[in-house]
Protein backbone atom coordinates (compact mmCIF):
# COMPACT_ATOMS: atom_id res chain seq x y z
CA UNK A 1 0.00 0.00 0.00
CA UNK A 2 1.18 3.80 -0.57
CA UNK A 3 3.21 5.23 2.13
CA UNK A 4 1.18 7.72 4.27
CA UNK A 5 2.67 10.76 5.48
CA UNK A 6 1.57 13.48 8.03
CA UNK A 7 2.22 17.32 6.91
CA UNK A 8 2.03 19.72 9.62
CA UNK A 9 1.73 23.58 8.48
CA UNK A 10 5.09 25.89 9.18
CA UNK A 11 6.52 22.48 10.10
CA UNK A 12 7.80 21.50 6.68
CA UNK A 13 5.38 21.85 3.22
CA UNK A 14 1.82 22.43 4.46
CA UNK A 15 0.44 21.37 0.80
CA UNK A 16 0.99 17.89 -0.16
CA UNK A 17 2.51 17.21 -3.66
CA UNK A 18 0.50 16.74 -6.56
CA UNK A 19 -1.34 13.77 -6.87
CA UNK A 20 -2.24 12.56 -3.58
CA UNK A 21 -5.41 11.91 -1.84
CA UNK A 22 -6.09 13.91 1.64
CA UNK A 23 -7.37 13.02 4.32
CA UNK A 24 -7.83 14.33 7.90
CA UNK A 25 -6.14 12.26 10.53
CA UNK A 26 -6.13 13.55 14.42
CA UNK A 27 -3.12 10.91 14.99
CA UNK A 28 -1.04 13.43 12.63
CA UNK A 29 -2.21 16.47 14.82
CA UNK A 30 0.62 16.37 17.67
CA UNK A 31 -1.44 19.25 18.82
CA UNK A 32 -1.56 21.41 15.92
CA UNK A 33 -3.54 21.07 12.42
CA UNK A 34 -2.20 18.74 10.45
CA UNK A 35 -3.17 16.29 7.04
CA UNK A 36 -2.63 12.74 6.35
CA UNK A 37 -2.38 11.59 2.63
CA UNK A 38 -1.43 8.42 0.64
CA UNK A 39 1.12 9.43 -2.55
CA UNK A 40 0.39 7.62 -5.84
CA UNK A 41 -0.81 8.33 -9.08
CA UNK A 42 -4.32 10.29 -9.20
CA UNK A 43 -5.74 8.00 -12.09
CA UNK A 44 -4.78 4.52 -9.66
CA UNK A 45 -5.63 6.06 -6.84
CA UNK A 46 -9.31 7.27 -7.95
CA UNK A 47 -9.53 3.56 -9.22
CA UNK A 48 -9.65 2.76 -5.73
CA UNK A 49 -13.46 2.03 -4.31
CA UNK A 50 -14.21 3.12 -0.39
CA UNK A 51 -15.41 0.35 1.18
CA UNK A 52 -19.36 0.19 0.84
CA UNK A 53 -21.69 1.24 3.71
CA UNK A 54 -23.67 -2.21 4.68
CA UNK A 55 -27.22 -1.27 4.19
CA UNK A 56 -29.26 -0.27 7.36
CA UNK A 57 -31.57 -3.48 8.75
CA UNK A 58 -32.78 -6.13 6.14
CA UNK A 59 -32.15 -4.07 2.41
CA UNK A 60 -34.27 -7.03 0.87
CA UNK A 61 -37.73 -6.16 2.26
CA UNK A 62 -39.30 -2.40 1.18
CA UNK A 63 -40.61 -0.34 3.28
CA UNK A 64 -44.25 0.44 2.59
CA UNK A 65 -44.90 4.65 2.29
CA UNK A 66 -47.71 6.26 3.33
CA UNK A 67 -48.83 10.15 3.32
CA UNK A 68 -46.56 12.77 5.41
CA UNK A 69 -48.34 13.59 8.66
CA UNK A 70 -46.89 15.97 11.36
CA UNK A 71 -46.83 15.15 15.06
CA UNK A 72 -49.66 16.49 17.70
CA UNK A 73 -48.59 20.19 19.39
CA UNK A 74 -45.25 19.48 16.72
CA UNK A 75 -44.37 16.78 18.94
CA UNK A 76 -43.62 18.88 22.08
CA UNK A 77 -45.64 16.43 24.48
CA UNK A 78 -44.23 13.92 25.66
CA UNK A 79 -47.85 12.07 26.90
CA UNK A 80 -50.68 10.07 25.46
CA UNK A 81 -52.17 12.47 22.63
CA UNK A 82 -55.38 12.75 20.85
CA UNK A 83 -56.15 12.47 17.42
CA UNK A 84 -55.11 10.04 14.57
CA UNK A 85 -51.79 8.92 15.52
CA UNK A 86 -49.02 9.73 13.30
CA UNK A 87 -46.47 7.34 12.48
CA UNK A 88 -44.16 7.62 9.71
CA UNK A 89 -42.12 4.62 8.17
CA UNK A 90 -38.77 4.12 8.95
CA UNK A 91 -36.18 4.25 6.40
CA UNK A 92 -34.95 0.84 6.48
CA UNK A 93 -36.93 -2.44 7.26
CA UNK A 94 -36.12 -3.16 10.81
CA UNK A 95 -36.29 -7.12 11.01
CA UNK A 96 -35.22 -10.03 9.70
CA UNK A 97 -39.00 -10.70 7.97
CA UNK A 98 -41.81 -9.78 7.46
CA UNK A 99 -45.55 -11.62 8.31
CA UNK A 100 -48.46 -10.96 6.78
CA UNK A 101 -50.94 -11.98 9.35
CA UNK A 102 -48.92 -9.91 12.17
CA UNK A 103 -49.56 -6.46 10.31
CA UNK A 104 -52.55 -7.36 9.32
CA UNK A 105 -53.74 -7.43 13.19
CA UNK A 106 -51.44 -4.07 13.72
CA UNK A 107 -53.52 -2.26 11.42
CA UNK A 108 -56.44 -3.45 12.88
CA UNK A 109 -55.29 -2.49 16.03
CA UNK A 110 -54.20 0.91 15.11
CA UNK A 111 -58.06 1.02 13.71
CA UNK A 112 -59.42 0.79 16.98
CA UNK A 113 -57.18 3.27 18.47
CA UNK A 114 -57.48 5.74 16.56
CA UNK A 115 -59.90 8.41 17.67
CA UNK A 116 -63.25 9.55 15.20
CA UNK A 117 -62.63 12.55 13.69
CA UNK A 118 -65.86 13.68 15.39
CA UNK A 119 -64.59 13.27 19.04
CA UNK A 120 -62.69 17.08 19.06
CA UNK A 121 -61.12 19.02 21.42
CA UNK A 122 -64.25 21.21 21.35
CA UNK A 123 -66.84 18.34 22.01
CA UNK A 124 -65.06 17.35 24.52
CA UNK A 125 -64.55 20.91 26.45
CA UNK A 126 -60.76 19.96 26.41
CA UNK A 127 -58.22 17.39 26.64
CA UNK A 128 -55.82 16.45 29.69
CA UNK A 129 -53.03 15.21 28.70
CA UNK A 130 -50.68 13.46 31.50
CA UNK A 131 -48.72 10.55 31.23
CA UNK A 132 -50.46 7.58 30.02
CA UNK A 133 -53.75 9.53 29.50
CA UNK A 134 -56.14 11.67 27.23
CA UNK A 135 -58.76 12.50 29.65
CA UNK A 136 -62.18 13.60 27.37
CA UNK A 137 -62.64 16.84 30.47
CA UNK A 138 -66.69 16.77 30.07
CA UNK A 139 -66.20 13.43 31.31
CA UNK A 140 -65.15 15.08 34.69
CA UNK A 141 -66.57 18.69 34.74
CA UNK A 142 -69.94 17.83 36.13
CA UNK A 143 -71.85 19.22 32.47
CA UNK A 144 -72.50 15.08 32.13
CA UNK A 145 -72.70 14.50 35.86
CA UNK A 146 -70.27 13.21 38.18
CA UNK A 147 -68.01 9.98 38.63
CA UNK A 148 -68.01 8.90 42.41
CA UNK A 149 -65.01 6.09 42.60
CA UNK A 150 -61.69 5.59 40.73
CA UNK A 151 -60.52 1.88 40.50
CA UNK A 152 -57.10 1.95 40.05
CA UNK A 153 -55.13 -1.91 39.03
CA UNK A 154 -51.48 -2.19 39.10
CA UNK A 155 -49.99 0.85 40.58
CA UNK A 156 -46.68 -0.62 41.36
CA UNK A 157 -44.65 2.04 43.50
CA UNK A 158 -46.30 4.83 42.98
CA UNK A 159 -49.87 5.44 41.34
CA UNK A 160 -49.70 8.55 39.05
CA UNK A 161 -53.47 8.10 37.81
CA UNK A 162 -54.63 7.59 41.20
CA UNK A 163 -53.24 10.89 42.38
CA UNK A 164 -54.74 13.25 39.48
CA UNK A 165 -57.70 11.45 40.13
CA UNK A 166 -58.34 12.50 43.60
CA UNK A 167 -56.29 15.55 43.59
CA UNK A 168 -57.57 17.30 40.26
CA UNK A 169 -61.18 16.10 41.39
CA UNK A 170 -61.38 15.15 44.96
CA UNK A 171 -62.99 11.57 44.09
CA UNK A 172 -61.66 8.38 46.16
CA UNK A 173 -59.78 5.35 44.59
CA UNK A 174 -59.14 2.34 45.52
CA UNK A 175 -55.99 0.68 44.20
CA UNK A 176 -55.15 -3.10 43.45
CA UNK A 177 -51.56 -4.65 43.45
CA UNK A 178 -50.29 -7.83 44.64
CA UNK A 179 -47.36 -8.12 43.32
CA UNK A 180 -45.25 -4.58 44.64
CA UNK A 181 -44.13 -5.17 47.92
CA UNK A 182 -45.09 -2.73 50.45
CA UNK A 183 -42.38 -1.78 51.67
CA UNK A 184 -41.67 0.02 48.10
CA UNK A 185 -44.92 1.23 47.61
CA UNK A 186 -46.42 4.06 49.82
CA UNK A 187 -49.98 3.57 48.67
CA UNK A 188 -49.77 -0.51 49.29
CA UNK A 189 -48.69 -0.38 52.45
CA UNK A 190 -50.96 2.91 53.27
CA UNK A 191 -48.33 5.38 54.37
CA UNK A 192 -49.12 7.59 51.71
CA UNK A 193 -50.41 11.25 52.36
CA UNK A 194 -54.29 10.38 52.74
CA UNK A 195 -57.07 12.63 52.02
CA UNK A 196 -55.03 16.13 52.18
CA UNK A 197 -53.91 19.23 50.58
CA UNK A 198 -51.66 18.02 47.82
CA UNK A 199 -48.90 20.78 46.24
CA UNK A 200 -50.22 22.66 43.28
CA UNK A 201 -47.74 24.38 40.56
CA UNK A 202 -47.65 27.58 39.50
CA UNK A 203 -50.77 26.92 36.85
CA UNK A 204 -52.94 25.38 40.09
CA UNK A 205 -52.27 21.91 38.74
CA UNK A 206 -51.17 19.17 41.08
CA UNK A 207 -47.06 19.36 41.15
CA UNK A 208 -46.82 15.60 41.65
CA UNK A 209 -43.29 15.98 43.09
CA UNK A 210 -44.15 13.64 46.43
CA UNK A 211 -46.58 11.22 46.38
CA UNK A 212 -50.13 12.47 47.92
CA UNK A 213 -53.61 11.87 47.18
CA UNK A 214 -55.77 14.61 47.92
CA UNK A 215 -59.35 12.26 48.79
CA UNK A 216 -59.64 9.52 50.47
CA UNK A 217 -57.67 6.55 48.83
CA UNK A 218 -57.83 2.77 50.16
CA UNK A 219 -55.63 -0.14 48.82
CA UNK A 220 -55.38 -3.80 48.81
CA UNK A 221 -53.11 -6.76 47.92
CA UNK A 222 -54.97 -7.86 45.11
CA UNK A 223 -54.61 -7.93 41.25
CA UNK A 224 -57.36 -8.30 38.65
CA UNK A 225 -58.49 -11.06 36.01
CA UNK A 226 -61.38 -12.84 34.43
CA UNK A 227 -61.73 -15.26 37.46
CA UNK A 228 -61.50 -15.08 41.33
CA UNK A 229 -58.06 -17.42 41.92
CA UNK A 230 -55.22 -17.53 44.06
CA UNK A 231 -52.29 -18.41 41.82
CA UNK A 232 -48.42 -18.83 43.77
CA UNK A 233 -49.68 -17.34 46.75
CA UNK A 234 -51.03 -13.91 44.68
CA UNK A 235 -54.56 -13.07 45.32
CA UNK A 236 -56.81 -12.41 41.95
CA UNK A 237 -60.33 -11.08 41.84
CA UNK A 238 -62.43 -9.79 39.03
CA UNK A 239 -64.05 -6.57 37.91
CA UNK A 240 -67.69 -7.87 38.54
CA UNK A 241 -66.91 -7.24 42.03
CA UNK A 242 -65.35 -4.46 42.46
CA UNK A 243 -67.99 -2.89 40.27
CA UNK A 244 -70.72 -4.03 42.21
CA UNK A 245 -73.50 -1.48 43.89
CA UNK A 246 -71.82 1.10 41.60
CA UNK A 247 -74.33 3.54 39.68
CA UNK A 248 -73.98 3.71 35.42
CA UNK A 249 -71.31 6.54 34.33
CA UNK A 250 -69.94 6.17 38.55
CA UNK A 251 -66.88 4.68 37.62
CA UNK A 252 -63.13 6.09 36.24
CA UNK A 253 -61.16 2.98 35.79
CA UNK A 254 -57.40 2.66 35.40
CA UNK A 255 -56.28 -0.68 34.81
CA UNK A 256 -52.13 -1.57 33.70
CA UNK A 257 -51.78 -5.38 34.49
CA UNK A 258 -49.35 -6.59 32.09
CA UNK A 259 -51.40 -9.10 30.31
CA UNK A 260 -54.04 -9.85 32.48
CA UNK A 261 -56.24 -6.98 31.20
CA UNK A 262 -57.81 -9.53 28.57
CA UNK A 263 -60.34 -11.94 30.12
CA UNK A 264 -61.55 -8.47 32.17
CA UNK A 265 -62.24 -6.56 28.94
CA UNK A 266 -63.61 -9.78 27.11
CA UNK A 267 -66.12 -9.97 30.00
CA UNK A 268 -66.74 -6.25 29.89
CA UNK A 269 -67.84 -6.25 26.35
CA UNK A 270 -69.87 -9.30 26.89
CA UNK A 271 -71.61 -7.18 29.74
CA UNK A 272 -73.38 -4.45 28.55
CA UNK A 273 -75.31 -3.06 31.98
CA UNK A 274 -71.81 -3.95 33.62
CA UNK A 275 -69.86 -1.67 31.26
CA UNK A 276 -72.15 1.20 31.84
CA UNK A 277 -71.06 1.33 35.49
CA UNK A 278 -67.53 2.76 33.65
CA UNK A 279 -67.01 6.86 32.94
CA UNK A 280 -63.60 6.22 31.85
CA UNK A 281 -60.81 3.52 30.91
CA UNK A 282 -57.13 3.92 30.79
CA UNK A 283 -55.06 0.75 30.46
CA UNK A 284 -52.40 0.17 29.28
CA UNK A 285 -52.43 -3.13 27.22
CA UNK A 286 -49.83 -6.05 26.45
CA UNK A 287 -50.75 -8.30 23.26
CA UNK A 288 -49.34 -11.61 23.67
CA UNK A 289 -48.11 -11.68 27.28
CA UNK A 290 -50.11 -13.95 28.68
CA UNK A 291 -51.05 -14.05 32.64
CA UNK A 292 -50.65 -16.44 35.48
CA UNK A 293 -54.12 -16.52 36.04
CA UNK A 294 -55.86 -16.68 32.75
CA UNK A 295 -58.88 -18.69 32.04
CA UNK A 296 -58.59 -22.33 31.59
CA UNK A 297 -59.82 -22.11 28.15
CA UNK A 298 -57.54 -20.03 27.08
CA UNK A 299 -54.26 -21.41 27.79
CA UNK A 300 -53.15 -23.44 25.05
CA UNK A 301 -54.31 -21.14 22.39
CA UNK A 302 -51.32 -20.58 19.33
CA UNK A 303 -49.52 -16.99 19.49
CA UNK A 304 -51.48 -16.10 16.23
CA UNK A 305 -54.85 -17.41 17.93
CA UNK A 306 -54.11 -15.11 21.54
CA UNK A 307 -53.30 -12.42 19.39
CA UNK A 308 -56.37 -12.73 17.07
CA UNK A 309 -58.87 -12.90 19.99
CA UNK A 310 -56.87 -9.72 22.03
CA UNK A 311 -57.16 -7.68 18.45
CA UNK A 312 -61.10 -8.62 18.44
CA UNK A 313 -61.68 -7.92 21.99
CA UNK A 314 -59.96 -3.80 21.27
CA UNK A 315 -62.36 -3.70 18.43
CA UNK A 316 -65.35 -4.79 20.55
CA UNK A 317 -64.14 -2.02 22.87
CA UNK A 318 -65.63 0.73 20.30
CA UNK A 319 -69.30 -0.68 20.59
CA UNK A 320 -69.77 1.53 23.71
CA UNK A 321 -66.58 3.68 24.10
CA UNK A 322 -65.16 6.47 22.06
CA UNK A 323 -61.29 5.91 22.07
CA UNK A 324 -59.45 9.49 23.39
CA UNK A 325 -56.07 9.00 22.66
CA UNK A 326 -52.99 6.82 22.77
CA UNK A 327 -49.09 6.50 23.57
CA UNK A 328 -48.59 5.26 19.79
CA UNK A 329 -47.57 8.70 18.55
CA UNK A 330 -45.32 9.80 20.96
CA UNK A 331 -43.93 6.30 21.26
CA UNK A 332 -43.22 6.72 17.45
CA UNK A 333 -41.58 9.77 17.99
CA UNK A 334 -39.17 8.16 20.21
CA UNK A 335 -38.24 4.99 18.46
CA UNK A 336 -34.86 4.54 16.82
CA UNK A 337 -34.55 0.92 15.26
CA UNK A 338 -31.25 2.02 14.23
CA UNK A 339 -29.98 1.72 17.74
CA UNK A 340 -31.23 -2.18 17.57
CA UNK A 341 -32.18 -3.41 14.17
CA UNK A 342 -29.34 -1.04 12.19
CA UNK A 343 -26.43 -3.29 12.06
CA UNK A 344 -28.35 -6.91 11.61
CA UNK A 345 -31.85 -7.07 11.72
CA UNK A 346 -34.01 -7.82 14.46
CA UNK A 347 -36.30 -10.39 15.05
CA UNK A 348 -40.59 -9.35 14.27
CA UNK A 349 -42.50 -8.64 17.48
CA UNK A 350 -45.72 -10.25 18.02
CA UNK A 351 -47.70 -7.49 16.10
CA UNK A 352 -46.95 -4.46 14.08
CA UNK A 353 -47.33 -2.29 11.56
CA UNK A 354 -47.19 -2.51 7.87
CA UNK A 355 -44.41 -0.10 8.07
CA UNK A 356 -42.83 -2.25 10.65
CA UNK A 357 -43.50 -0.24 14.08
CA UNK A 358 -44.54 -2.51 16.93
CA UNK A 359 -47.43 -2.00 18.70
CA UNK A 360 -47.06 -4.95 21.29
CA UNK A 361 -47.52 -2.45 24.33
CA UNK A 362 -48.89 1.03 24.75
CA UNK A 363 -51.64 3.14 26.55
CA UNK A 364 -54.83 4.18 25.25
CA UNK A 365 -57.67 6.20 26.66
CA UNK A 366 -61.38 5.69 26.73
CA UNK A 367 -64.54 7.66 27.66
Amino acid sequence: SPVEYCIHPYGGSNKPPVGTELIHHRECEVGRDALRFRAGDPAELAKEEPKAKKPMGNPLIPVPQQEPCSYYGEGRSQSSRPGKPCIPPPSFWPYKGVTEWKTHLGQRTLAAVTPPMELTERRCGSFYLLGDQTWCMKAFDGSHGYGIIGLSFGIEERDIWGELVTQKFQIPVKLFDCFIPPERSPPISKTAPNNTVCPKNHLGEPKLDGICYGAAYDSFRVCLAGQEVTVAGRKYDTLEAQLKGFPKLSVHLKIDVEGSEWDVLEWLVANPHEWDKIRTLDMEIHFGFGSAAILEKYKDLTIREQLEREVKIMEGLLSRFYCTGSTLEVYRQGWSPQDNCGMEPCGEPPIYLANGFSVTAFAVSYV
